[in-house]
């Protein structure tokens, strides 16, 4: 291991050092690699003074994530969350600061609000360039190509354990593109192979959406896009049967109608290229720009990137919806307070059940 790039427990080891240094905080690991209520933590810290346990959740290269998908995995956590990170620059330790999210990071930057105790530090500079993304074999599953194999694992588990063509079938992607992929997701402990009749199965199920939802709107997502459309009704959605045009509602639509807990204000829709003429003809939509006026409705689209093989039996039912796992990262990615406490509900209602920590 090269010291540099740094594990996890060292970053938290650096970073309670270095805030003890800025603030005299301290900061008492109580359990490393805990379990709580069924699901994993990287460890449990005490605040002192006082006996209040916070879930820590450690990012080596925490400014390449995506912030709203860091904010909702804190939130997340089974206890009260603090993010321990490499390094937590100015702009993104106020928005952790908005959100309430607590951090520390090896800088000495913090934000701790622990009654009696309030901290906040920012602006100290990161004095070495380390723990960045390892150029291993496991990163190479979480580029665009990956994503799109783990996505059909997360909607169909059974699919990891079947030949590699039927899973490049499934997920859109070469056959040669399977191999690499199980073999990086081996590597991050996402897949075990137990050969002959119980072959693979994917393993801490929770972690590795974790990671998709967090590498999608960075590697797979711009790939997709179509572009940022005006409707004059923001409500035109509501008389539209999207299935008439092949398409799909995403993000804040498909949220509100599986959970009936949202009113959305922007419509994402996944639409084939075949569509688009008739659907902006009928719906009256038209390019964006710089000012739209407050009561137009803002419709982002984007490209299918899943195969039709890849739809559930009887997914016509759900009216043409995105499965729940994506609605959620659409949600998430946004960042948004409102759009974060709505992709929860979503995950405790649809998608919890579907995910193991095993």
């Amino acid at each position: 291991m090269n010291r540099k790039t740094g594990t996890e427990q060292e970053i938290l080891d650096r970073a309670i050092q270095a805030v003890a240094r800025e603030t005299e905080l301290r900061i008492v690991p109580a359990q490393r690699k805990a379990q709580v209520d069924g699901q994993w933590v990287d460890a449990l810290v005490h605040v002192e003074p006082g006996d209040k346990v916070l879930a820590v959740e450690i990012k080596k290269w925490a400014q390449q994530a995506n912030l709203g998908a860091l904010i909702n995995q804190i939130k997340q956590l089974p206890e009260e969350g603090l993010l321990v990170a490499d390094y937590v620059n100015p702009k993104m330790a106020d928005k952790l600061r908005q959100q309430q999210v607590q951090f520390i990071d090896t800088a000495g930057n913090a934000f701790i609000n622990q009654p009696p105790v309030y901290v906040y530090v920012t602006g100290n500079r990161q004095e070495e360039q380390g723990f960045m993304p390892t150029r291993d074999g496991a990163k190479r599953a979480f580029e665009p190509k990956g994503l799109m194999v783990i996505y059909a694992f997360l909607c169909h588990p059974e699919l990891v354990n079947a030949p590699y063509r039927k899973i490049a079938e499934q997920a859109g992607v070469a056959v040669g593109t399977v191999g690499c992929v199980l073999n990086g997701l081996k590597a991050a402990d996402f897949i075990r192979d137990r050969g002959g009749k119980q072959g693979r199965r994917l393993v801490r199920t929770r972690k590795l959406l974790e990671r998709w939802v967090e590498a999608w709107p960075e590697k797979l997502k711009p790939k997709q896009w179509v572009g940022a459309f005006i409707a004059d009704d923001p409500c035109w959605w509501q008389d539209i049967d999207i299935q008439a045009y092949g398409g799909y509602w995403g993000g804040e639509i498909a949220a509100a109608k599986y959970t009936n807990y949202l009113k959305p204000e922007v419509a994402t829709v996944y639409l084939p290229e075949h569509a688009r003429t008739r659907l902006f003809h009928d719906a009256r939509l038209r390019k964006a720009t710089e000012w739209t006026g407050d009561e137009a409705g803002t419709v982002l689209i984007y490209r299918p990137f899943w195969p039709e093989l890849l739809n559930e039996p009887g997914a016509e039912l759900r009216g043409g919806l995105v499965p729940p796992i994506l609605a959620y990262a659409d949600l998430v990615a946004t960042g948004e307070s409102r759009n974060l406490d709505v992709a929860r509900r979503l995950y405790d209602e649809h998608i919890a059940q579907l995910v193991r920590e095993d």
